[in-house]
């Protein structure tokens, strides 16, 4: 019996509304963040989530756990319909997907202990003893490698790469089926960075928790994901494993943003060609017709100026083996 993803995205879409001008009074814009996304995800696997800045990474990762509401869409997590939950059947399962963010010197709370920071979730979903409590919170410091020495300090005893390991222990402490990483190492320096990443690797691998890893770092990608999901203007433009995306990328885009990845090796350095792209990102206020990424397309032809392509594969897709898909009207996958 073939397991069924742990998460199912479909058609999923976020739109702000902005005003601007002087005081706001000009017309409502709206910016297209996030545009029909749709993927599976399976029971412990690391999705890679990549793509430039202002791509509509972020806004995915917070519409999936509706820190954002989606304007469209479906979101399926173990079966359950999350985005038909509202309410107290929304908290009661809230805790099933977690977030960890960015900055850890923004995310926690300056004026809460450790302690405080870890047993607010268990109060917040669930009446638990005392007892219960602290043995969770013990627990969840062990398994992110702090000494429970710690529990009475605040954030900003820490440093930068501590503070990052409570904040993962704090997306940890509920059991969460799925956890969304949202650029969790790009704020901590280099030497930090190595260790936070193997941490959440064996984490994930010990818990066989499902994960969304948002960067913009391929490096970083490439050493933690099991498959990757490459965005441009809201929209995936590939998914594949990550092995076929490294060896062979499909899409122009894809293959602009692995040819500016720097290679170890001084020689097969030089020997690379390297692919610039012309032209700056388009605006997700006003986005270009047909495909997106036409503006700046080495390949581009007069259908992508007049059509929009889809995300296709080239054969059968399960949970098992999920098919390579690409959008793109110049390449097959």
């Amino acid at each position: 019996m073939i397991e069924s993803p742990i998460a199912r995205i479909r058609d999923l879409s976020v739109e702000y509304r902005l005003r601007t001008g002087f005081l706001g009074l000009k017309p409502t814009q709206t910016v297209k963040a996030v545009s029909q996304v749709s993927f599976d995800l399976r029971k412990g696997e690391i999705l890679g989530l990549v793509g430039e800045s202002g791509c509509g990474k972020s806004s995915l990762g917070k519409a999936i756990i509706r820190l954002i509401e989606p304007t469209g869409g479906h979101i399926e997590i173990n079966g359950l319909d999350f985005l038909g939950l509202s309410g107290r059947q929304l908290r009661a399962h809230r805790s099933a997907v977690q977030m960890v963010f960015q900055d850890p010197y923004a995310s926690l709370d300056p004026r809460m202990t450790v302690h405080d920071i870890l047993a607010e979730p268990l109060h917040a979903h669930g009446k638990r003893s005392r007892k219960e409590i602290s043995d969770k919170i013990h627990q969840t410091m062990n398994l992110v490698g702090l000494p429970t020495r710690h529990l009475r300090r605040y954030p900003h005893e820490f440093s930068g790469g501590q503070r990052q390991r409570v904040a993962i222990a704090r997306a940890l402490i509920l059991d969460p089926l799925v956890v969304i990483a949202d650029e969790p190492v790009s704020s901590l320096d280099v030497s930090v960075q190595a260790q936070i990443l193997n941490l959440m690797r064996d984490i994930q691998r010990e818990l066989q928790i499902s994960m969304i890893f948002i960067s913009h770092n391929l490096a970083v990608v490439k050493y933690l994901a099991d498959r990757i999901a490459v965005m441009y203007l809201g929209k995936i433009v590939e998914l594949g494993t990550r092995d076929q995306l490294f060896a062979n990328p499909l899409h122009p885009y894809t293959q602009a943003l692995l040819s500016a990845v720097p290679i170890p090796d001084p020689q097969k350095e030089r020997a690379r060609s390297h692919i610039a792209l012309k032209g700056e990102l388009p605006s997700p206020v006003n986005p270009p017709t047909g495909c997106a990424f036409h503006t700046r397309c080495p390949l581009v032809f007069d259908r992508c100026k007049a059509e929009s392509p889809v995300l296709a594969g080239n054969g059968p897709s399960t949970v098992e083996a999920p098919a390579r898909t690409v959008s793109c009207f110049a390449v097959k996958p």
